[in-house]
This record gives C-alpha cells, sequence and structure tokens, in this order.
C-alpha cells in the first residue's frame, strides 16, 4: 500500500475562493493526506474544511491574520485516529492512528521564523509521547535543514531516527524549498521515520508564490 502526501504553505485561507482552489488542487492530484500551515483561520472558520472535505480534518488555530495548521485525511485512507495534540498558538497539530494494522503519527508544523528551542523541545516531547512507530511529519519549519542547521531540528531528527527528505533526495545541495528575504529562510519538509519508504518526491518551484511538496511512501517489505 502507498500513501501520497503534500505539505503545502498556503498563505492564508480565510478567502472562500482560494479555500476552493486549495481544495480543488488536493483533490486533482488524489492527495490522501494534506499538511496545510498559515491556513489564517480561526476554529469557526477552520470547521469550513469539514464541509468542503470528503473526510478527516484536524487543526489547530490562532487567528484571521496568522500561523494555523491543518491535517485532511482523505476518506479513502482507513486511519483510525485514536489520539491528538495540538497547541494554543496556531503551530502543532498532531494526530495518531491505526492504519492497517499499525500505529501511525500524522503532524502538521509551523515553526517561528526566530531561533525558538522551546518550541521544538515541545514538539520533540508530544512526538515522543505519543510513541508511535511510523512517524511522518510535514511543515514549514522556518529554518535551515542545512549540515549547520538549528541544533533544535536536528535533535529531533537524531533523538527519533527521522529523514529529512529534502536532504535524502539533495544530500550535497545548498538550497531551500522556499526563500524568505525578511527572515532568511522559510524550508517546507517532509520529516520520515519507520517502515515506509519514498516512493516519490516532487517540489514546485521555488519562484512561485504558493509553495508545496508532494511525495508518496510505501510500507517497506
Amino acid at each position: 500500500m502507498s500513501i501520497k502526501v503534500c505539505t503545502w504553505n498556503v498563505k492564508g485561507s480565510n478567502n472562500a475562493i482560494k479555500r476552493k482552489t486549495i481544495l480543488n488542487s488536493l483533490k486533482k492530484d488524489r492527495n490522501q493526506v494534506a499538511f496545510l500551515q498559515e491556513t489564517h483561520l480561526t476554529d469557526e472558520e477552520h470547521k469550513k474544511y469539514l464541509r468542503e472535505w470528503v473526510g478527516q480534518v484536524y487543526f489547530s488555530s490562532y487567528s484571521t491574520n496568522k500561523r494555523g495548521v491543518i491535517i485532511l485525511i482523505h476518506k479513502n485512507l482507513p486511519l483510525t485516529v485514536v489520539d491528538t495534540f495540538k497547541d494554543t498558538e496556531g503551530r502543532i497539530i498532531l494526530i495518531k492512528g491505526i492504519l492497517n494494522g499499525e500505529n501511525f503519527l500524522l503532524g502538521s508544523v509551523y515553526g517561528p521564523n526566530i531561533n525558538d528551542e522551546d518550541f521544538f523541545a515541545v514538539l520533540l516531547s508530544q512526538i515522543a509521547e505519543m510513541d508511535c512507530s511510523n512517524i511522518l511529519i510535514g511543515g514549514d519549519f522556518n529554518c535551515s535543514l542545512c549540515p549547520h542547521m538549528d541544533r533544535a531540528v536536528k535533535n529531533i531528527l537524531e533523538e527519533l531516527d527521522l529523514i529529512d527528505i529534502w536532504r535524502h533526495f539533495n544530500p550535497s545541495i545548498k538550497s531551500f524549498t522556499f526563500h524568505s528575504l525578511p527572515h532568511s529562510t522559510m524550508t517546507l519538509r517532509f520529516l520520515i521515520g519507520g517502515l515506509y519508504k519514498v516512493l516519490h518526491w516532487g517540489a514546485l518551484p521555488a519562484s512561485l508564490l504558493v509553495h508545496t511538496q508532494t511525495a508518496r511512501f510505501s510500507r517497506c517489505l
């Protein structure tokens, strides 16, 4: 079995037309799991996704002009959710579920654009506490995952034995999935750990206003 996933910084989705465009794109590409960041929605506004997406919806809200993360799971993916965690800052949403008899953790993350080790410590603690053998985190980490990357993010990779898929496919390239002049970097990433391998990975050019990555995963034999 393979799973097609997408991580996407949408830079706001409180406009009905833009939200419809986002959902139509996800459906057209047949994504089974979507991690969205910077949704810019309150709890009540996030619930609009429940009416417009065919499947499960989990989110962490903040305000109508900043932050906000969401996980969309298509109804055709037989994931039974048994636990969730969301912060109060609109930066982290984690769900633990059972997929084909195995524990699976999915997470959408929007990291601070400053060096905030406390944020990553909370993220590491929550992921470890949920104790899943398979982990897939998609997000905008707002830092550069390079050989001299932020120590806090590096700790997460090492402690949880995760792989940064961008670095896996680009071991020697000095680049960013998206570059933000005010904050130096903006990196969109998949972090994966467990019994699933990457079948395919791709990213839209960094020059595009809306930036996204897609990947397909399959369980190792």
